[in-house]
């Protein structure tokens, strides 16, 4: 197989599965594209197991970029949250390319969020395992782990993680239906600035977290509880923040909604659950770094 062909083949996957450690699109390009500069003039007929090699390649990059930015993020005005993959729903198409359709499979934002929570070795089994179904003898010859490592590192992991991902799996099985009603209630609160129906929609330990990156203004902290996000929204809108133009898009194969103001500011929401299918955890990202993929857009 030539190096032409391995792109074509395994660039799709490549690219979903360095996304997704690392919460950035733009790094897991950057990454891939270095990886297959790395291995042009290799003598591919010798590699018994080129997928394999390459994603052990990805994995080995990854880690160290995010044992690299760990020290950025601890000096990160405010909240780190991932960059989203955005999308109107005009750029959803039965022809889409099949790296951004592996790229929005079966992972919402709120999973991508979770992760953060994860060493890069549970991270890397993790999506390996559940995300993208390999099974533990190909993880083990992708992180030259045993078997008995990968399943130790995966129960960790989905010890930390498992409920919550249920949660999501069990409310987005068909997420442009099941979650739209939550989008549309966020939608209407924002344009006409009442927003306790949207609030009754949330758990009563909600939580709002919002980035800014330090390069626009918004919430540092986050903002816990019904009441104190209520007094949130409420205080931007009689401010005349909300003053612009609302987009419904996709964030991982979500609903969610993108803010647009007359001055070219951007933020956009998306949303966690909790069992019960109310609003757990409330995804605001406005760091203008984190919104240049957005496809399909009619905006520009």
């Amino acid at each position: 197989m030539d190096l032409d062909t391995l792109y074509r083949t395994y660039k799709p996957v490549l690219l979903a599965y360095a996304y997704r450690m690392l919460g950035s699109i733009t790094d897991a390009e950057d990454i891939v594209q270095d990886v297959f500069v790395s291995v042009r003039d290799l003598d591919w007929q010798s590699i018994e197991h080129p997928k394999a090699y390459l994603m052990k390649m990805v994995t080995n990059r990854s880690i160290n970029m995010i044992r690299s930015a760990r020290r950025q993020r601890e000096v990160y005005p405010g909240t780190w949250l991932p960059e989203p993959d955005i999308r109107f729903t005009t750029a959803i198409a039965a022809d889409e390319p099949a790296e951004q359709l592996v790229l929005r499979e079966r992972f919402g934002y709120a999973l991508l969020v979770l992760l953060q929570q994860l060493s890069p070795l549970e991270r890397a089994v993790y999506i390996l395992k559940e995300s993208l179904g390999y099974p533990y003898d190909e993880i083990a010859l992708m992180l030259q782990k045993t078997e008995a490592a990968c399943r130790k590192l995966f129960s960790r992991a989905n010890a930390k993680v498992g409920s919550h991902a249920q949660n999501e799996d069990e409310l987005t099985t068909n997420s442009a239906v099941a979650a739209e009603p939550y989008v549309q209630a966020f939608t209407e609160a924002v344009k006409t600035g009442r927003f306790e129906s949207f609030i009754h929609l949330l758990t009563d330990n909600a939580v709002l977290l919002s980035d800014g990156g330090g390069k626009v203004r918004t919430a540092i902290n986050p903002i816990y509880g019904r009441d104190r996000i209520l007094a949130f929204f409420s205080g931007l809108y009689n401010k005349g923040s909300y003053r612009g133009t609302l987009h419904s898009v996709s964030i991982s194969d979500q609903p969610g909604v993108l803010f647009v103001r007359p001055d070219g500011y951007m933020k956009v929401f998306c949303f966690g659950y909790s069992s019960d299918q109310t609003i757990q955890y409330i995804y605001s990202i406005a760091n203008p770094d984190k919104l240049q993929h957005i496809h399909g857009s009619p905006i520009h």
